[in-house]
């Protein structure tokens, strides 16, 4: 099956990737780490197919949130046929701290 979407993550959401991986290195073990990884990837590969599978984001027009895992919930937007994530957001985390621009 052909992939109708592609999907680009934002230098805000690469930062974010960056530090959770780093935090579960360092407080976890490489097969949480790896388990987390494995999980972005399969969330990945939906939204190539059907960015339309995660919830709408309320409070923004046209933003998507998908929980990854428990803790971290990953904000994006499709433009065209483009998906973009913009942010991966801890969850335990005061909800005004969110940017989503």
């Amino acid at each position: 099956m052909e992939n109708s979407y592609h999907v680009i993550i934002s230098n805000r959401a690469e930062e974010n990737l960056d530090q959770i991986i780093a935090y579960l290195e360092l407080e976890w073990n490489e097969v949480v780490k790896n388990n987390f990884i494995d999980k972005l990837k399969e969330i990945i590969a939906l939204l190539e197919v059907n960015p339309l599978l995660f919830e709408k984001y309320s409070r923004k027009k046209n933003i998507h949130k998908c929980l990854i895992t428990k803790h971290n919930a990953m904000y994006y937007r499709i433009i065209d046929t483009t998906v973009e994530i913009i942010t991966i957001h801890d969850t335990r985390r005061n909800p005004n701290t969110l940017k989503l621009f």
